[in-house]
C-alpha cells in the first residue's frame, strides 16, 4: 500500500492532500480548514467522484480518535443531515463523517431520481460498500483512529445501509445505531448475520413499517438470546436487552417515520457508553 501526500498552503490555513492507495485504486483530494473544522472531502471510487462532509476535531484532540459514519436517508443530503443531526456537536473529540449518496433506486424510486444508498446487498455491484471502504481506509491512514471506537448510524435508507455494512464489514464497528428501517438488504431475514456488537435501533410507533421493524428487532433479540432487563438509561421509550452476543436497545418514539433531531443525543450517548464499557445506567 502506497501513500503519497502533497501539502500546499493556501492563506496559511488550508491543506490540500493527495492520497493514492493502489489496492483500492482511487485518487482523493482533501481540503481541511481547522478553523471551521467541517470540510468537504472528495474521492474517486471506480471512476465516480464521491464526497462527504467531515468534522475533524482540534489538532490537540487527534489522539486515539473515535470515528463515526452517519448515513442520510433516500432523497436526503449530507448538507441537510449534518444540520439536522449534529453528531459532531455532541462528541467533539470524534471524527464524524456525513457521506453524500448518489442517485439510487428503491421500491419507491424505481427510476433512481433521488440520492441514497444501495437498497439490497449486491445492488450496483456494492458501489456504496466500496465507497465506505475507500473512506475507512483513508481515515485509518490519515488520522490516529481508535480501531475499537468506530461506529455507524443512519436514517431510513441510511439505516438499511447500516445493516448492510454490519453484514458485509462485520469486524469494523464497535456499535451501530440504525434508525427507522425494516430493510436489512436481504429478502429473507433468516439469512441475516450480524456481528456480536451492541445495536441501538430507533423506530417511530406511527410509521407504516413499524410492524416490520418490530419483526426485525424481535428476530435479533431471539437470535442473540437476549434478555429484557428494563429501560435503557431510565428512558421509558427505550427497551434494553442484554446478551453475550451483543446488547440491544430498541428506542420507540411516538411519532412517524422520523429520526428526530433530539434523538441524536441518545445515539451519541449510547456510543459513548460502549466506549466506556458501560451498557446501562
Amino acid at each position: 500500500m502506497g501513500l503519497t501526500i502533497f501539502i500546499k498552503k493556501k492563506k496559511m490555513k488550508k491543506l490540500i492532500i493527495l492520497l493514492f492507495i493502489p489496492f483500492i485504486s482511487f485518487t482523493q483530494y482533501q481540503n481541511i480548514d481547522y478553523d471551521k473544522r467541517i470540510s468537504s472531502i472528495y474521492w474517486m471510487v471506480n471512476g465516480v467522484e464521491r464526497n462527504a462532509l467531515v468534522y475533524i476535531p482540534k489538532k490537540d484532540l487527534l489522539i486515539n480518535v473515535p470515528l463515526i459514519f452517519v448515513w442520510h436517508g433516500h432523497g436526503g443530503s449530507a448538507e441537510k443531515f449534518i444540520k439536522r443531526f449534529p453528531v459532531h456537536k455532541l462528541w467533539k473529540e470524534a471524527i464524524v463523517v456525513f457521506p453524500q449518496g448518489v442517485n439510487s433506486k428503491s421500491p419507491w424510486d424505481i427510476k433512481a431520481e433521488k440520492t441514497g444508498w444501495q437498497f439490497q446487498i449486491g445492488d450496483y455491484k456494492d458501489r456504496d460498500i466500496k465507497f465506505f471502504d475507500t473512506m475507512y481506509t483513508y481515515f485509518s491512514n490519515a488520522f490516529p483512529i481508535d480501531d475499537e471506537r468506530v461506529y455507524c448510524t443512519g436514517s431510513s435508507n441510511g439505516g438499511t445501509f447500516t445493516y448492510i455494512l454490519l453484514q458485509l464489514r462485520p469486524k469494523v464497528f464497535a456499535a451501530a445505531a440504525p434508525a427507522i428501517t425494516a430493510n436489512i438488504g436481504l429478502e429473507n431475514i433468516h439469512e441475516m448475520s450480524l456481528p456480536p456488537i451492541p445495536i441501538f435501533h430507533t423506530s417511530g410507533k406511527k410509521e407504516n413499517s413499524f410492524t416490520k421493524q418490530k419483526k426485525l428487532v424481535n428476530y435479533i433479540i431471539k437470535d442473540r438470546k437476549a434478555e429484557y432487563v428494563g429501560y435503557w438509561n431510565d428512558n421509558i421509550l427505550a427497551e434494553y436487552y442484554k446478551s453475550d452476543n451483543g446488547n440491544l436497545v430498541w428506542f420507540k418514539h411516538n411519532d412517524g417515520h422520523r429520526w428526530r433531531t433530539k434523538d441524536t443525543a441518545l445515539i451519541v450517548d449510547f456510543f459513548k457508553k460502549i466506549n466506556n464499557k458501560i451498557s446501562s445506567k
